[in-house]
């Protein structure tokens, strides 16, 4: 396989997992097997966002200093304060998901010509700004409980499986935030929490703005190369 051949198919990896993620993942929310689905789900996206972001050796060699830290840490708070386990693990995962999201934004930014891995880049780029903000509203809430309103079935508990669910509530609360659908069914109460979610909204459709006319004026070019 050329090395070519090797980058069409960079984002399919990384794009199948962050579905996984927003669909297979939640049907086992609240379950015991859906803690282990989700670390699988998890690995699996830290592997393929690697793969998908490091066109670079300078941020190849980042990305696996990040994962590395990200897993020490989470390895760490299994010996010492959970909740400060948590909270360390969560920033670092931030970092990791925002260096790719940007990586991903670059290359599909920066593509001189529209093809599948082009646009699957353009998916995964926007699923990952869902995830990165999604991952960054449950720190805000592990620092600050109570910093969004939940329905009553749907109330964080302590234990490691309700935990699981409240990050997937929150990423769903992103995602809904991101395409400016807002359901209602849960909202922001603390300040820099509805800050971030009114920005949030604001990046997706200045997101699909730019994203739609990048990839229309590359289609343009492109069939005028081929007249």
């Amino acid at each position: 396989m050329t090395t070519e051949a090797v980058r069409r198919s960079r984002y399919g990896p990384l794009l199948i997992c962050l579905l996984l993620l927003s669909v297979v993942v939640p049907l086992f929310e609240g379950t015991p097997l859906g803690v282990t689905v989700m670390d699988i789900v998890s690995v699996a996206i830290l592997l393929s966002g690697v793969w998908a972001a490091s066109r670079r050796r300078r941020d190849l060699y980042i990305l696996i200093v990040l994962v590395a830290i990200t897993e020490a840490v989470r390895l760490v708070s299994f010996f010492g304060s959970e909740l400060y386990g948590a909270i360390a693990s969560t920033a670092v995962g931030i970092v990791f998901l925002a260096y790719i999201t940007v990586l991903i934004l670059r290359d599909v930014l920066k593509a001189s010509q529209v093809s599948l891995d082009t646009i699957g880049g353009a998916v995964c780029g926007y699923l990952m700004i869902g995830i990165t903000w999604g991952t960054t509203y449950f720190l805000i809430d592990l620092i600050r409980p109570e910093s969004f309103n939940f329905p009553a079935h749907l109330q964080p508990r302590a234990e490691v499986v309700a935990q699981q669910a409240h990050y997937l509530q929150l990423v769903y609360y992103s995602i809904v935030t991101l395409t400016t659908v807002g359901y209602g069914d849960i909202s922001a109460t603390a300040p820099v929490a509805r800050n971030l979610s009114a920005l949030e909204a604001m990046v997706g459709q200045f997101y699909i703005a730019i994203l739609v006319a990048r990839l229309v004026a590359l289609e343009i070019m492109q069939s005028r190369r081929s007249d």
